[in-house]
Order: structure tokens, then sequence, then C-alpha cells
């Protein structure tokens, strides 16, 4: 009797250190982040230390780990699972692949899933260039030990085809060499002025036959 009702002394001692480690997310600024593309330290210690107890706890736990993440600093999450895809890559580390899902597991769709399945897209990509890493196996991993919403987003992320999963379908790339490991925005070809200049003239030749 009580074990149903009462959450293991673990998870209680996890629980009761939340608000001492989401204080440097809920100070953090959005626009001195996305100016510096990085998170400050102590912001990335938090949401280290956050996923290590979100792979540890329970489903209370995880759950009430991801009931503090607000909105507006959701982003943290973000920022962190996209450096991940990155620094994995870059220091040949695929565990940290591991942490950015988890990461975006802990947001759980507090912002708009739309972010969160384009950087699902770049874990993705990062993981593939592991040739020891079974990919969907560990998304699928991360999928077990998720909570709802962001658990089928995960699973439905998975379940798509392999160009459903390409980078190229949420308009990103790799950096071209010699620049380090990164994922760009692949940005429309800018017309060229010979271009302009004939659909300029296309466009009077149309009118022609109305002026005569």
């Amino acid at each position: 009797m009580g074990r149903e009702f009462f959450a293991p002394p673990v998870d209680n001692l996890m629980i009761s250190n939340l608000d001492a480690i989401f204080e440097p997310l809920r100070s953090l600024s959005v626009h001195d982040s996305y100016r510096h593309h990085s998170l400050p330290p102590e912001c990335i210690i938090s949401i280290d230390t956050l996923v290590d107890i979100f792979l540890a706890g329970s489903w209370d736990v995880k759950r009430e780990i991801s009931r503090n993440v607000d909105a507006k600093f959701s982003f943290a999450f973000f920022m962190y699972a996209q450096q991940s895809a990155v620094e994995s890559v870059r220091g040949g580390t695929p565990e940290m692949l591991m942490r950015g899902l988890l990461a975006l597991a802990i947001e759980n769709l507090a912002f708009d899933c739309r972010d969160s399945i384009t950087i699902l897209a770049q874990l993705y990509h990062s993981a593939r260039r592991f040739p020891q890493i079974a990919t969907d196996e560990l998304f699928r991993h991360v999928v077990d030990i998720s909570c709802l919403p962001f658990r089928e987003t995960l699973e439905g992320f998975v379940n798509r085809s392999d160009a459903g999963k390409s980078i190229e379908v949420f308009g990103l790339r790799e950096s071209t060499p010699p620049a380090p490991f990164n994922y760009e925005t692949v940005r429309p070809a800018r017309e060229t002025r010979a271009a302009r200049v004939r659909k300029l003239l296309q466009g009077f030749r149309r009118l022609i036959p109305i002026l005569r």
C-alpha cells in the first residue's frame, strides 16, 4: 500500500532539484543566444543534467521535467539538439546524437513541432554518417522512452521514407568544405540581370498585339 500513491525517494530527489536546474534557462535571452550562435555554458550544463535525469527517471519524472519547459525558452533545447547534430560529426562523437534526441524529448513540442522535425532531420542525417550506428534503431529507442506528444512526432518521422527524412526536404544542405561541418539553408538562386531583362521583353511582346 502506498507504493502507487508516492513517488520513489529517488524520484522525489530528482524533482526537488528541478527549479535550480531550470533557473539558467528561464533567464536566457533568445536574442543573445541566436546572436552568438551558441548557448551559454551554464545553460548547456543545465540541459546536460536534465538529459541525464530524463534518461534515468521514471515516467513521472520525465513528465515533470517536460512540464517545466516553457515556450519562452524552449529554443534552448532546439539549439542544444542542433549543436549535437553538428558537433557529433565534427568531433566524431556519435553519443551526442542520443543526447540531442533526448533534448527534443524534454522540450516535448512546447513550442512548434515543425522546429522539432527540422532538427530531427539534421540528427538523422548526422547519424547516417556513422556506419556503426543503426539510425532507425537509435530513433526508435528514443521513441520508447519519450512522452506524448513528442513520442508520436518522433515515431512519425522514423516511419517516413528515406527521402522524406532527408535534409533536402527541409531546405537544408551540408556546408561546403573547407568550411567546418554544419547545416545551412538552401536559398533560391537569384535571378541574373539578363534573366530579368528577358522576362520584361517577353511581357512587352505579349502586349504588342493588344496595342495594335
